[in-house]
């Protein structure tokens, strides 16, 4: 059996653990800029997710059962609490386990990261929308996919420099891989999370750039709903803002993160 390639760490081990997990197509390392402004107070983690980097993917995961994986691989590494955060795919990974393992979770940070569709006919159409883009994964020229994928209007406010780093360092994944793992993580088959995040009682955050229009307005309406959530807008980013300004997002984590949550106990609201 594959053994879990190592996790990056920076910080102290006594130190509170923060977990910080990347997008699709990424690896730990998209965390690094970040996690160094915040490794005098914090241990940062920064695995790769599964199919990603060096880490396998088992065949015939759905979302539930790829989040579930992850965990089980992390879990045994961690103290009995952490703060966790994750940017988009991560993120979603990150709200599954925090409604899942809630005694665990001394903080959430969602960074762009989607709540789940809330229809049947979104659910479709996002399928239709992956399958395709899983197809391209598996078939077509490899990295001129990437290109693509980085024009989508999500990444509209990339400056080109900007997107042919992401071009360059993402072109090192394997394409039928990430084909798999976006099939396994669809947002066609995540459940709706925002019941789960209202009943959680540990602080909890949702980061937009405030350039990014779609995600700003899904964490507003999330806010609205889940009590005691709160939203911050970064001035002059987009989607990845932890990519484009790490102080600004380390800053919000270190406010919501403090180290009397971690001795605290958590329960989900009756």
């Amino acid at each position: 059996m594959t053994r879990p390639a190592p996790i990056r760490a920076l910080g102290a081990a006594h130190l509170p653990t923060l977990v910080l997990l990347h997008g699709f197509m990424g690896c730990g390392d998209d965390w690094r800029r970040t996690a160094r402004l915040l490794s005098d107070r914090y241990h940062c983690l920064l695995p790769d997710l599964p199919g990603h980097g060096s880490q396998p993917l088992p065949a015939d995961l759905d979302f539930e059962g790829y989040c579930e994986r992850f965990w089980r691989q992390l879990a045994p590494l961690l103290p009995a609490r952490i703060a966790l955060a994750g940017y988009s795919m991560g993120g979603r990974i990150a709200a599954w386990l925090a409604t899942r393992h809630p005694e665990s979770i001394a903080a959430l940070v969602l960074e762009g990261a989607h709540p789940g569709l809330e229809t049947e006919a979104e659910r479709r159409a996002r399928r239709r929308h992956d399958e395709n883009w899983a197809t391209r994964l598996a078939r077509e020229p490899w990295p001129q996919v990437l290109e693509d994928w980085y024009r989508q209007p999500v990444f509209a406010d990339l400056a080109p420099a900007r997107r042919e780093a992401f071009i360059r360092v993402r072109s090192a994944q394997d394409p039928a891989t990430l084909a798999r793992v976006l099939l396994a993580t669809s947002l066609s088959g995540q459940p709706d999370l925002r019941p789960g995040l209202a009943e959680l009682t540990c602080p909890r955050v949702f980061i937009a750039g405030a350039q990014d229009t779609k995600f700003s307005a899904l964490g507003q309406a999330l806010a609205d709903t889940c009590v005691g959530l709160e939203l911050v807008k970064l001035d002059g980013l987009g989607h990845n803002c932890h990519a484009q300004d790490p102080g600004q997002v380390a800053a919000v984590m270190e406010r919501v993160c403090h180290p009397m949550h971690f001795t605290q106990t958590s329960k989900a609201s009756s």
